[in-house]
């Protein structure tokens, strides 16, 4: 699934409100206070289209702060170390923009994807990385280490991110059963989250986006099960399995 055809749940804007959005528009969130930068590139701002909510500030795991400018650096507002050779890509899938942070962010040829969260009340951007078709969809600790930026995965999803959970079954002379071992995938922005079913039929998937995306449920033995599912906050699906 190539990037421009991903799923997408947040707007890019070079500063100022959306584009359309009037006075009329409900009053967004205020954004956190930003950091100033001592030069003439301004801060790119970061809008999250369901709410509003709009900052410069890019936190990683630790909640450390980085921004990215229109001169194309990233700028470590730690102590103001500016790295260049950075540059944010938008994609738009059914009128809703994703965007990215391509440059030397990790061997693996990785690029930041920014995630939004609530933590102590307040609305947050994030960064993951984005692996080509592998996104772990967890925050990245990211460090400046000899002028270079070194990122690490962590284990953290974006917090008060949604997760999608239910019970995989088949129906059975005497009822439901459970059925174990069954891959449970969803499509998100780069490509697909997975989830194994346990001895009960559970399966979990944290750290996910308000939308609505395709669902895979396939096990040998049963025929694959191909759906869909809206998500808003914490959802629960539950599906049934026929065996071949």
């Amino acid at each position: 699934m190539a990037r421009g055809t991903r799923m997408a749940v947040v707007l890019f804007t070079l500063g100022g409100p959306l584009a359309g959005c009037g006075d009329s528009s409900p009053s967004a969130p205020s954004a956190a206070p930003q950091t100033a930068l001592p030069t003439t590139a301004t801060a790119v701002v970061f809008t999250e289209l369901g709410s509003g909510f709009s900052t410069s500030d890019l936190r990683d795991v630790d909640e450390q702060i980085l921004q990215v400018n229109t001169a194309g650096e990233v700028v470590w507002t730690t102590d103001g170390t500016r790295i260049s050779g950075y540059r944010v890509e938008r994609h738009i899938l059914d009128g809703v923009a994703l965007h990215w942070i391509s440059g030397a962010v990790c061997p693996e040829g990785c690029a930041f994807e920014v995630r939004f969260g609530t933590k102590d009340g307040e609305r947050r951007a994030y960064l993951t990385a984005d692996y080509g078709h592998e996104n772990p969809g967890t925050l990245v600790d990211v460090d400046v280490v000899g002028g270079a930026l070194v990122v690490k995965r962590s284990s953290v999803f974006p917090p008060g991110t949604p997760t999608l959970r239910g019970v995989v079954s088949e129906v059975t002379p005497s009822g439901d059963a459970p059925v174990e071992g069954v891959t449970v995938l969803i499509g998100i922005s780069s490509g697909w989250r997975v989830a194994i079913t346990d001895t009960n039929g559970f399966y979990n998937i944290p750290g996910l986006f308000d939308v609505r995306g395709p669902v895979r449920a396939s096990r040998e033995d049963y025929l694959t099960l191909n759906t869909s599912v809206s998500i808003s906050g914490d959802t629960g699906l539950n599906m049934s399995l026929v065996r071949r």
